[in-house]
């Protein structure tokens, strides 16, 4: 059973949701910093390493705040699952750039799978939105799993892990996002034949 909101702190998920949504330039200006100098800095590598435990955090704590104290909205939702998709986005469109030694870079095939996942899904939410209405945009098993995975990989590059390591683990992004839009797909199809039987 969910709990009301103490000290009027109703406001908080979202706040959080919003906060993480402004450090995103934070942490790309925090990460380019690290390129300026020859090899890195570790001072700017620790801040930008910082940032992101910060949007992780908050990605954790806005939708465990929500659904405890019985906040969860269709706005709530959406705001959060665009904040993640901004962070991912703009995170590897980062690490595209020629950034080596300090960062890996990240294959182009890699980004142009993540962004048409994110065009496709973004397509068939304002289908949906449009022909029904409210549209669920909670994250599913999968998705927080993909989400997991990504945040785990832009950290990895962020801290400078070895390719074999990332490779592998672009390897598995890829088959998680591949898996998790379709399914995602497939629930938004159904919906769509249920509403015009």
């Amino acid at each position: 059973m969910a709990r009301r909101a103490p000290w009027g702190l109703g406001w908080l998920p979202m706040a959080l949701t919003i906060g993480r949504i402004l450090l995103i330039p934070v942490f790309l200006w925090a990460a380019h910093l690290c390129t300026l100098t020859e090899g890195s800095s570790d001072r700017a590598r620790w801040t930008a390493l910082g940032v992101l435990f910060l949007i992780g955090l908050s990605d954790l704590l806005d939708g465990w705040l929500a659904r405890r104290w019985g906040l969860v909205s269709e706005l709530g939702a959406t705001l959060d699952a665009t904040a993640d998709k901004l962070a991912q986005v703009a995170c590897l469109a980062f690490f595209l750039g020629d950034h080596e030694p300090t960062f890996a870079r990240v294959p182009l095939a890699f980004f142009g799978l993540i962004l048409a996942r994110d065009i496709v899904m973004l397509t068939g939410y304002l289908i949906l939105r449009r022909g029904v209405g409210e549209v669920d945009s909670e994250h599913r098993w999968h998705g927080r799993v993909s989400t997991a995975l990504m945040f785990l990989l832009v950290t990895l590059v962020t801290a400078g892990a070895s390719r074999g390591w990332l490779d592998a683990l672009f390897l598995l992004c890829a088959a998680v996002a591949a898996l998790s839009t379709a399914s995602y797909v497939r629930a938004g199809w159904r919906t769509w034949r249920a509403l015009k039987a």
